[in-house]
């Protein structure tokens, strides 16, 4: 004789149920919505002008690439969020400089990848940045090896709360 499904599940407080997919997507389509408005925001704009200053002064030179150490403009450059904990009140070490094109490349790794989203968003910041690194660095034609930004300074751990954000 099979043995009886016990069927507890359907007893579950709908705050404790895993969402609907409708719901999640909804939730993370949300987020990105205000996620997308922050960067356009004149907030966000005098955010990027501060770390710039701040870089300024702490390395004495202009920031660079972290990952191909080509030129980083307050116009062209993007700044990459090593947490999302402090949205809108970023520390200079929370943000890392990159060219638009590594950018892309990092997102296009850590988004598509369980086993680096594991690691934090921190630490696997570091790690891809390290590998776009050693990519850039064996072009052909690049005998330059790109100026090392160090991204292990920062806070390596996430919070549970980001944890569960970023398996969102």
């Amino acid at each position: 004789m099979p043995a009886r499904m016990n069927n507890d599940s359907a007893h579950v407080p709908a705050r404790y149920a895993e969402p609907a997919a409708p719901e999640l997507h909804r939730r993370r389509g949300a987020r990105a919505a205000a996620y997308d408005a922050y960067l356009a925001s004149r907030t966000w704009k005098a955010k990027r002008q501060q770390w710039y200053a701040a870089w300024l002064t702490a390395a004495g030179t202009p920031p660079v690439c972290a990952a191909c150490g080509s030129r980083w403009t307050l116009k062209t450059g993007h700044l990459h969020h090593l947490t999302y904990m402090r949205l809108g009140r970023e520390e200079p070490e929370d943000l890392v400089p990159l060219c638009a094109r590594h950018h892309r490349q990092l997102h296009a790794i850590f988004d598509t990848s369980p086993s680096w989203r594991r690691l934090g968003r921190a630490a696997a910041s570091a790690g891809i940045i390290a590998v776009l690194r050693s990519r850039a660095a064996n072009q052909p034609g690049n005998s330059d090896s790109a100026p090392v930004v160090n991204v292990e300074n920062t806070a390596t751990r996430t919070s549970s709360q980001e944890s569960r954000d970023i398996r969102r």
